[in-house]
């Protein structure tokens, strides 16, 4: 394998920072895990973080407090959904094909086969499936879904994760196309998680171990901890804003200032002060900070109202807020 020499926030795919937001979801999948729920429903709304922070839950292991094999699937939205659409969906994620006169029951079987030759191999108590755009769901793919666990569960423990967009047309059990009965709504639907985005202030249940923002943690992965080349001493705004570095700035040491331009922006729209950034727009805008306003501009010393103005509109931020979106 070539090795890319191209700085991370130069590549397509740049790196996914460890977020409060991610963390807060992995302690309570934990915790849910432990009680003994079968599923947690992560909610929250779009371009948040939700499908990012459930797959830092699939790469890292040092949340979990058993062996799990964990594998994410997107469903489309069918024209009628189906038992078959469903399964066979799943099948050909893993590249396998499913044949016309195959019966619900058989692609099902071979469903769970192939998940317990993955049990096998991996030696995972538990098996986990995200599901992306679960808002997605009737009851007819919940009722699929508890055939599948209903079959891997005389092998190996199944806990999914259901991720769901919550300003969509249908979102929540309430949503669906009828009243899911007490053997889905008991086994899906009794571990609830929100997702939100990076917060401004610190929640009053992280008080007692947390003094810094969730804005303020993130702003910290790219100034102290985040490095490159790697194990150089060399971090991500150190890299692109070196003067500035060397004469104390930091992105996290302009973030009042940062407050007050979003709020500026927020009230020229009638919308209220901010309290959470959705991790797009705010990745985003590190990037148009880091790369664009600092690693173009050998003197950069400090960002201006205008730097911040011109960032966060080329991060769209407003047209992410849920707020805005509402009233355009």
């Amino acid at each position: 394998m070539t090795f890319d020499n191209r700085h991370p926030m130069h590549r397509a795919q740049r790196p996914i920072i460890l977020t409060r937001p991610a963390e807060r979801l992995a302690t309570h999948s934990r915790s849910s895990l432990e009680i003994g729920s079968s599923a947690v429903w992560i909610e929250g709304f779009a371009r948040f973080g939700k499908t990012c922070g459930a797959r830092q839950l699939s790469a890292s292991e040092t949340w979990r407090p058993y062996s799990m094999y964990i594998v994410e699937y997107s469903y489309t939205k069918p024209t009628k959904s189906s038992e078959g659409y469903f399964v066979v969906g799943l099948l050909e994620h893993h590249g396998q094909k499913a044949f016309k006169t195959d019966f619900s029951n058989q692609t099902i079987f071979r469903f769970t086969r192939m998940l317990r030759e993955q049990i096998q191999r991996t030696g995972a108590e538990v098996v986990s499936l995200i599901f992306n755009e679960a808002n997605r769901f009737t009851t007819e793919e919940y009722d699929t879904l508890l055939s599948i666990d209903n079959e891997l569960e005389k092998f190996v423990r199944t806990f999914h994760f259901l991720v769901n967009q919550c300003d969509t047309q249908r979102f929540g059990p309430e949503g669906m196309d009828k009243t899911p009965p007490a053997q889905i709504a008991g086994r899906y639907f009794t571990s609830t998680h929100h997702y939100t985005g990076l917060l401004w202030e610190v929640p009053e249940a992280d008080l007692a171990t947390h003094t810094l923002s969730d804005v303020a943690l993130a702003f910290k992965e790219y100034d102290e901890i985040m490095m490159w080349p790697p194990d150089s001493g060399v971090t991500y705004t150190q890299y692109f804003a070196p003067k500035a570095y060397g004469l104390g700035w930091r992105l996290g040491s302009q973030i009042d200032l940062i407050r007050e331009v979003i709020n500026e922006m927020r009230a020229e729209q009638s919308i209220g002060p901010v309290a959470q950034w959705p991790m797009q727009s705010f990745e985003h805008f590190v990037y148009v900070v880091l790369v664009r306003i600092a690693g173009d501009n050998p003197d950069f010393i400090e960002l201006t109202r205008p730097d911040i103005r011109n960032a966060l509109n080329h991060a769209c931020y407003l047209p992410l807020e849920p707020e805005f979106r509402g009233r355009h």
